[in-house]
């Protein structure tokens, strides 16, 4: 992608154009997700997942987008590194508040994030929905399906977003995810329904620019 490319994209974005804005985060998710990985403390690891990070970065970007302006590719990559870096600050802070004895828990290998079921990732969603057929044929990476996932569902509604990720992110079942967030089981079916249509016809735009070849 060409530095014009990315300037007319920041503008568009910046306007209000979701499309625009998902591919933007997506042409910058690799060098962010190292600055992040690289941030994360070694004794943290186990209690914080620099995709998690990443997540609530990109909701946030879409919910606070139109309230801001960009000198620029560069100023809006400093934009979005910053919402990266203050969501990882305040994961650390929940941490110390928690007062959890960090130093055991990090020899323990068995302990996974709490948000995520160890069977279950964003390239596995991904796979589940491409299973239909709206998606290109090529293959993506397993990099690049995670970074489709992650930028679609900060497009979805707040309810759509938490269903899905607690469905099949964090693999819980329906009537538990109903008491949690009380609700009936019905609403949790349509609210996961109705989000998965959306997600699989945002996934299959998104995978359609990734696969296009990008000028350099």
């Amino acid at each position: 992608m060409t530095e014009a490319d990315r300037a007319e994209l920041v503008q568009q974005a910046a306007g209000g154009d979701g499309d625009a804005l998902q591919k933007l985060i997506l042409h910058y998710h690799g060098p962010l997700q190292g600055k992040i990985e690289g941030r994360i403390k070694a004794t943290l690891r186990r209690h914080i997942d620099a995709e998690d990070i990443l997540q609530q970065a990109y909701i946030a970007a879409f919910e606070s987008i139109g309230a801001c302006s960009f000198d620029g590719p560069g100023g809006f990559y400093k934009w979005l590194e910053t919402i990266a870096v203050e969501r990882l600050s305040q994961a650390e802070r929940d941490l110390r508040r928690q007062k959890r004895d960090i130093g055991r828990e990090v020899h323990d290998g068995s302990r996974l994030p709490a948000w995520r079921s160890p069977d279950s990732s964003y390239p596995d969603l991904f796979a589940r929905l491409s299973d239909g057929g709206s998606t290109p044929s090529r293959q993506l990476s397993r990099a690049e399906a995670a970074a489709a996932v992650m930028t679609s569902l900060a497009r979805l509604s707040a309810d759509q977003r938490t269903v899905i990720r607690m469905r099949f992110l964090q693999d819980r079942p329906v009537p538990d995810i109903a008491a949690t967030l009380e609700k009936s089981p019905d609403a949790i079916y349509m609210l996961c329904h109705r989000g998965l249509k959306e997600l699989q016809r945002l996934l299959g735009t998104v995978s359609e620019f990734l696969i296009a070849p990008q000028p350099r």
